[in-house]
């Protein structure tokens, strides 16, 4: 039962570190598969089942209607992959979990091919971005476009790793408000160390690639069965 939780929890942590879009850690233990949700909300296609979203992007009713029967054709795709995810050790979890975010990255932006339009498409961009904060930087095609160094590089990942670690101690004692409100100060702190390893033309680049900022509305589940 306790290794049950904490794989739950250690999930929970990745993704929010990575792009959990509602900033909420799914469940763990025998409800698992509230946590699979999770880690499929991650990526475009999770992104736009958002509803937030779907307003800022000024979805139309048949996209919105897409939007979700893909999600849920990913969802039952991978259900599987997930459920052995959550049973890997920590040491091999990690690498594991970064593959497959990365498969459901690109699935996801095949499938939304001509769903979208460009505009929307671009705006979409620039909202996962600014969600992933300064994990974003540890994006290739981030590192790319930001043309960052190896020292800029080595800097932004003991950020990130430094910012994980605190994150999963806040989680320790129990995922209230408190929790929630710490973890929302460490992602800024960390976007704002990870922003000041850039030189003034890498910043000028960050702020025309993650656009104007996108406020996503905080939300937590209560007990077992979370909002609605």
């Amino acid at each position: 039962m306790y290794r049950s939780a904490r794989a739950g929890l250690v999930l929970a942590i990745a993704m929010l570190c990575v792009q959990a879009v509602a900033a909420q850690p799914p469940e763990g233990g025998p409800k698992g598969r509230r946590g699979g949700g999770g880690m499929m909300g991650m990526g475009p296609l999770g992104m736009l089942n958002n509803p937030q979203i779907q307003k800022e992007l000024k979805l139309t009713d048949d996209q919105i209607k897409k939007v979700a029967d893909l999600g849920k054709e990913m969802r039952d795709k991978h259900s599987g992959e997930v459920a052995k995810l959550q049973e890997l050790d920590r040491s091999e979890r990690q690498p594991k979990f970064e593959e497959f975010r990365k498969k459901v990255d690109e699935e996801s932006k095949k499938l939304l091919a001509g769903v979208l339009k460009p505009e929307q498409e671009k705006r979409l961009r620039q909202i996962q971005m600014q969600r992933e904060g300064a994990q974003a930087f540890a994006n290739s095609e981030v590192e790319s476009m930001l043309k960052l160094t190896v020292e800029q590089k080595d800097k932004i990942k003991t950020i990130n790793d430094d910012a994980r670690k605190e994150i999963e101690e806040a989680f320790q004692g129990g995922r209230g408000p408190e929790a929630f409100q710490k973890m929302q100060t460490i992602r800024k702190e960390s976007l704002e160390n990870a922003t000041a390893v850039l030189t003034d033309d890498q910043k000028k680049t960050w702020k025309e690639m993650t656009g104007e900022p996108f406020h996503f509305e905080m939300r937590q589940r209560r007990g077992g069965g979370g909002d609605r």
